[in-house]
């Protein structure tokens, strides 16, 4: 039997041409103003989605709403071209947007925000429907958000709902509850020994991170994500307590960064390299569409930057900073 693969991935590189250049990134960091940023972006393959982005009096809400709607057009593309197995595992690699959502509403509800300034931060993707976030945004507490979710919220909404369930309620254990029960989702989703491997460096990456940001508090194993290759939880211990040594050398300059800032700018760069990598070696697997999604994610981040630094006003060098740090 033909591997169906074959064939999605052959349809995903098609979809990576319709990805902004990294010339056409540059010149529009490179752009003197928010009119001329929206000139050259109607350039790109962005045009047709612009709409009301680029008419007269429009603002970031309008090119907030443009790239989103290009966004959940390319993941909904992605989904149409799979079935059967396939189309489970690409499901399994859209459950990092349901992460992403559901953080943001925890954080959202927990700082006392209003809807919409929850909304505007949400991504239109993932398998979580867009109004049953528009609803979850409403929630008046961490644990009415958590019982919303876990009627309609998929399987992070399940996860948040467990963990409430649990006892826990700050945020750093709310975050870590559900990075946990993600990545038990995702690994039990896919197949493919190259995607499986990327996810393995993706939670040595995030258990590093967390160690970090444990430092100078009790280090508590409870914080540890299982499922990684190179961070063990003697490895996770001892980070957080301090120590910068780590069995892979490519992770060392993730603990020795000056600040959590530097850290997490040099974990995605690491990570980028790992999705680049499991995309050219896994030719007939779900690699080429993790590589793909993380792309697209990465584009529509840097427009945004770049749009608001634009609107704002903000420096060449401050746009630079910027960027390096996203």
């Amino acid at each position: 039997m033909n591997n169906p693969y074959g064939y999605i991935n052959g349809r995903v590189r098609m979809m990576r041409t319709a990805l902004v250049e990294a010339r056409s990134m540059d010149e529009a960091a490179g752009t003197v103003n928010y009119q001329e940023f929206l000139r050259q972006l109607s350039e790109t393959p962005l045009r047709e989605d612009l709409g009301d982005a680029t008419a007269q009096g429009a603002g970031l809400g309008q090119l907030d709403e443009a790239l989103s709607r290009n966004s959940l057009k390319a993941i909904q593309q992605l989904r149409s071209i799979a079935t059967g197995q396939p189309a489970r595992e690409i499901e399994a690699l859209l459950l990092r947007y349901d992460l992403q959502n559901v953080k943001t509403l925890v954080r959202g509800v927990q700082n006392g925000r209003s809807a919409d300034d929850i909304v505007a931060g949400l991504l239109p993707a993932g398998t979580i429907p867009w109004s049953v976030l528009q609803g979850a945004a409403q929630s008046a507490d961490v644990p009415s958000l958590a019982q919303t979710l876990s009627v309609a919220g998929g399987k992070v909404g399940t996860i948040l709902r467990a963990a409430v369930s649990g006892g826990a309620n700050s945020l750093l254990d709310l975050e870590v509850a559900l990075d946990q029960g993600y990545y038990r989702a995702v690994l039990a989703g896919v197949r493919g020994s190259g995607v499986r491997r990327y996810f393995t460096r993706e939670i040595d990456v995030r258990n590093i991170l967390i160690a970090r940001q444990l430092r100078g508090g009790a280090p508590n194993v409870r914080y540890f994500i299982p499922g990684g290759r190179d961070v063990t939880e003697a490895d996770f211990l001892r980070i957080a307590g301090g120590d910068n040594s780590v069995a892979a050398p490519d992770l060392q300059g993730i603990t020795e960064a000056a600040d959590l800032g530097g850290a997490e700018a040099i974990a995605r760069r690491l990570l980028d390299e790992a999705s680049r990598n499991v995309a050219m070696a896994d030719a007939l697997g779900p690699g080429v569409a993790l590589d793909f999604l993380r792309r697209k994610e990465q584009e529509i981040a840097r427009l945004r930057l770049i749009g608001r630094a634009k609107f704002y006003g903000l420096s060449k060098d401050e746009l630079q900073k910027e960027l390096e740090g996203a």
